[in-house]
């Protein structure tokens, strides 16, 4: 049964549906440059990392004054110069702190796909306990190709950001091929 709300959301979808494509497509034509360009997207993503951390100590410094007194307040202020450090350390030395950030991104694999294996062993009993154990050995085996690889610094960060733009751009033209097979609303016959 057609509603009038029905119909003006089938409208307003198909009104949006060109916005969709056109976002879509960017992303996918973005994540293409940054899959063409790895070293340069990981100095991006890291010197923006940088720069946010050192933005952030300043609204670290401006909420120690604005909400804050006593030790509180000192607490807020020490936060706020390890955020800057921090940040001006990444700005300062980008490559270090992709080789930095890419082995604990290792690490975290590793240790997330060493509890996977575990996981799987405990569910044996259980139907799908297959997936996790693979699921489990594969994280395990990029976390070490990726603590091994003297190059993965160079190219992880960009390639994982990337891989997120393509999947939103994906996402978007997904919806707006889905958006396509919705008949159209009667403000557009």
């Amino acid at each position: 049964m057609l509603t009038v709300g029905n119909d003006l959301i089938r409208h307003q979808l198909h009104q949006q549906r060109k916005w969709y494509l056109l976002f879509g497509w960017l992303l996918v034509l973005f994540a293409g440059i940054l899959l063409l360009s790895l070293p340069f997207a990981t100095l991006t993503v890291v010197v923006l990392f940088g720069g946010l951390m050192m933005l952030a100590a300043m609204l670290h410094v401006l909420a120690a004054f604005k909400f804050f007194d006593g030790g509180v307040r000192w607490m807020w202020l020490l936060f706020a110069v390890v955020y800057f450090i921090a940040g001006f350390l990444a700005f300062r030395h980008p490559w270090g702190t992709a080789i930095f950030l890419t082995q604990v991104v290792g690490g975290v694999l590793v240790v997330a796909g060493v509890l996977r294996v575990f996981k799987a062993l405990l569910f044996r009993a259980f139907q799908g306990w297959g997936w996790i154990l693979f699921s489990g050995c594969l994280t395990l085996l990029t976390g070490v190709l990726i603590l091994i690889s003297p190059n993965a610094a160079f190219w992880l960060l960009g390639l994982c950001l990337a891989l997120d733009l393509l999947f939103q751009g994906i996402n978007y033209l997904s919806l707006a091929a889905v958006i396509q097979r919705i008949p159209p609303s009667s403000a557009d016959t």
